[in-house]
């Protein structure tokens, strides 16, 4: 007797697989009949740029078998590397269909257009010989390039034209078509010019969404476009704003801000060097309401000045300033750095805190972190100095609803540095992720222990030492929800610490993840580390890793007892 799924259920469970990025399931189910593929095919198409089959992977052994070794007479350009094949049909049925020569509209399902993996696989050295052939097909030829004369039903290069089309024209022309069709599109990722972003844009009314290499992109007026054709636009991702003399990153910024409507913006994230100015910050003003998540980089002093200025943001909720100029640190720069800190701990709904090398970092952050009523549920703070940073800990021991906490930068072994850094830390009880790189590796074991102790709800973690053993194993037995622990310390355990450290594991451990990364005259073998895997397998579905240090016979660094001289 058989059982059929009403449409709606069946709808709802596939929206389901596409929400989980089930690629693998979604495409099975296309597979397996006319049915099921009418209801598939447009949620696999919603979230392809999602899929993992640029890099391969588990899922692409699922889709193809294994590379056989060729026989000796065969052609090495029938060859082709099944990732790279299937991610090339992917492409080439996008293209296909914005052309209208498919027989499913598979670029109107799309939600997301990421142009530029479609540049990474036209540049990839594996796109070549068959899979280049398969995918530039006639029809795809006539709307990338003319350089191709036809014979019988193929299409050939004549030799007396020129080279095939570049990667980048190849890209901009199926880009062209598929945003002509694909009028669902809410986000986009490229590198096209300034021109052609503005032009697109003016015809995608469902847009929320844009990620451009350059802010120059944005310099013919796409504000504009986005105010008057994007009513839904927030979120806004720049790899660099750089000047272009006589044309200053300065003033395409603030240009572009302006043209936006106002408090519609709510992610302004800027990734990498850049050069905005004052007047860039004083321009993020106009989205003083909208701004929920805000990431500078390259600031200059005099730019850094201006934050204050633009008051409390209240709906911020996630901040990185990183890699700012370098000042000097006199009496202004950091009567600069008090202002910023108040204008920071003001912004009463911030949750999430980043900073690598903006400030005098630590400084900022002792006076940011004691202002009442600041809650932050994550920081990070990286590329800082542990040594005279004893205020800034002490400030961190207040911000005890932290749940993630990132610290990385040069450690201090001086002992009352080291104690004021375990005692702030041990008053955060709420923490679940915990990540000390570099900056624990004048940790003892005794510090571990005694850390650990007060923060039972570790799920992942990061922790250095000065040299560690079985000893430091049971600092671990008591945390029940822990997933994760990775210890790059120099270490010397035995396979009875760790089978016995695994005794203590139980359900709330389930998926552990044990990485002992620098292990010094190891006496583990390499039966007893296949049975620890295993035995972290079948108890609680977990995997070990295992790194060996080698260490030179004259170096005594490291004596057999394991203890530091």
């Amino acid at each position: 007797m058989s059982f059929v799924l009403a449409d709606d259920v069946l709808c709802m469970i596939l929206d389901i697989l596409g929400d989980e990025r089930d690629h693998h399931s979604l495409f099975q189910c296309a597979l397996s009949s006319r049915h099921l593929a009418a209801h598939s095919i447009p949620v696999l198409y919603k979230v392809c740029h999602a899929s993992p089959v640029r890099g391969g992977g588990t899922e692409d052994e699922q889709f193809f078998n294994p590379l056989k070794r060729p026989p000796f007479n065969a052609s090495l350009k029938r060859m082709v590397d099944p990732a790279v094949h299937k991610w090339a049909l992917l492409w080439r049925s996008l293209a296909l269909s914005s052309l209208g020569h498919t027989y499913l509209p598979y670029c109107s399902y799309l939600r997301y257009l990421d142009l530029d993996d479609l540049g990474d696989l036209l540049k990839d050295p594996k796109f070549s010989g068959q899979i280049r052939e398969d995918f530039f097909s006639s029809e795809l030829l006539d709307t990338v390039s003319s350089d191709y004369e036809a014979k019988g039903n193929k299409r050939l290069r004549s030799s007396a034209k020129g080279p095939d089309p570049s990667a980048d024209l190849v890209k901009l022309r199926i880009g062209s078509a598929i945003v002509k069709k694909a009028t669902s599109i809410r986000g986009m990722s490229l590198h096209v010019p300034p021109e052609t972003l503005s032009e697109w844009v003016a015809g995608l009314p469902l847009l929320q969404s844009l990620t451009v290499w350059s802010g120059a992109a944005l310099s013919q007026h796409t504000g504009a476009q986005l105010r008057e054709n994007c009513p839904k636009f927030k979120q806004l991702t720049i790899y660099s704003w750089r000047d272009r003399p006589p044309i200053t990153a300065e003033a395409e910024s603030e240009e572009f801000l302006k043209e936006l409507s106002p408090d519609t913006l709510e992610c302004f994230d800027l990734i990498s060097l850049s050069q905005l100015g004052p007047r860039s910050v004083a321009a993020l003003g106009s989205q003083l309401q909208s701004l929920s998540e805000l990431k500078l980089t390259s600031l200059t002093i005099k730019a850094i000045a201006e934050l204050p200025s633009l008051k409390p943001l209240p709906s911020l909720r996630a901040l990185a300033l990183v890699d700012s100029v370098p000042s000097p640190r006199n009496e202004s720069f950091y009567a600069i750095v008090s202002q910023v800190a108040e204008w920071i701990g003001n912004c009463r709904s911030l949750r999430q805190l980043d900073l690598r090398r903006f400030v005098d970092d630590p400084f900022l952050l002792s006076q940011t972190l004691s202002k009442e009523g600041l809650t932050l549920t994550n920081l990070s703070l990286a590329k800082y100095d542990m040594s005279g940073s004893d205020a800034f800990h002490e400030a961190l021991g207040r911000q005890q609803s932290l749940r993630s906490l990132c610290l990385s930068g040069d450690p201090s072994f001086v002992p009352e540095d080291i104690e004021i850094l375990v005692q702030a830390l041990g008053q955060l009880h709420e923490l679940r992720d915990l990540d000390l790189k570099d900056i624990s590796d004048g940790f003892a074991q005794e510090h571990v222990i005694t850390l650990t102790a007060s923060l039972p709800h570790l799920e992942c973690l990061w922790i250095s030492g000065d040299f560690f053993d079985d000893t430091v194993l049971q600092a671990f037995y008591h945390l029940r929800e822990l997933r994760a622990l990775v210890i790059p310390a120099f270490s010397k355990f035995t396979a009875d610490g760790i089978f016995d450290f695994i005794s203590h594991l139980g359900p709330g451990n389930t998926g552990f993840s044990l990485s002992i990364l620098n292990a010094v005259d190891s006496t583990l073998t390499e039966e007893a580390q296949l049975l620890i895997s295993e035995t972290l397998k079948a108890s609680v579905d977990g995997s070990f890793d295992y790194g060996i240090v080698p260490l030179d016979d004259s170096d005594s660094s490291v004596p057999e007892d394991g203890v530091y001289w």
